[in-house]
């Protein structure tokens, strides 16, 4: 009986404690289409410069923070479903320069030789 006494205090104790985590029903940034990740940003607020078409985005936290934009309860939180594709996408943005660099480096000389096979046989 006294073994029984203590696994349901556990219990209680297990649920009390959930209580004492903050905002834990409300949506996680991190999973919403308009975040992005690789630099804590929400591709939802920002503004574009008209000269060059750079976009500056606003932090996530200050967004957030704002009750007058999304606010603490996420009001314009929508579920991101290709979170995988959104990730390499921004990552492929950020580091494209890097990207074009390597890739002449490895393919433009494998495309050169393939050329040069293509016109001693034909």
């Amino acid at each position: 009986m006294k073994l029984l006494h203590y696994i349901i205090f556990i219990n209680k104790i297990n649920n009390v404690e959930l209580y004492f985590i903050k905002n834990q029903n409300k949506p996680i940034c991190a999973n919403c289409k308009f975040y992005i990740q690789t630099n804590n940003k929400c591709s939802n607020f920002g503004e574009i410069n008209i000269i060059t078409n750079e976009h500056n985005y606003e932090e996530a936290i200050i967004v957030r923070k704002d009750d007058n934009k999304c606010g603490e309860d996420a009001i314009f939180f929508k579920q991101n479903y290709f979170k995988f594709i959104t990730i390499l996408y921004y990552d492929i943005v950020e580091y494209k320069d890097t990207i074009t660099f390597l890739l002449n480096i490895f393919f433009v000389p494998i495309f050169l030789v393939y050329l040069m096979f293509y016109f001693i046989i034909h």
